[in-house]
């Protein structure tokens, strides 16, 4: 497993996985992803699902919203 794996969120947003702690690059610096941001979409989470639907996890349009990207790219 990479030590760092970096993501495209949106087509907008970046974000980083390093030593399994997910963070966001905001307002130029790196801050703790919260909110679930990068997990949510890798899992497919879908928060308008009710608590116990089969469709809440596995959501291919929420997974389709996050792509690997290359440390070359993120700069």
């Amino acid at each position: 497993m990479a030590e760092l794996r970096y993501y495209l969120i949106r087509d907008r947003l970046v974000g980083k996985e390093a030593k399994g702690a997910y963070y966001l690059f905001r307002e130029g610096a790196w801050e703790p992803d919260v909110k679930n941001v990068i997990m949510d979409r890798l899992v497919g989470y879908d928060p308008f699902e009710p608590p116990g639907s089969p469709y809440g996890i596995g959501c291919m349009s929420v997974m389709d919203e996050i792509e690997e990207i290359s440390e070359e790219e993120a700069l």
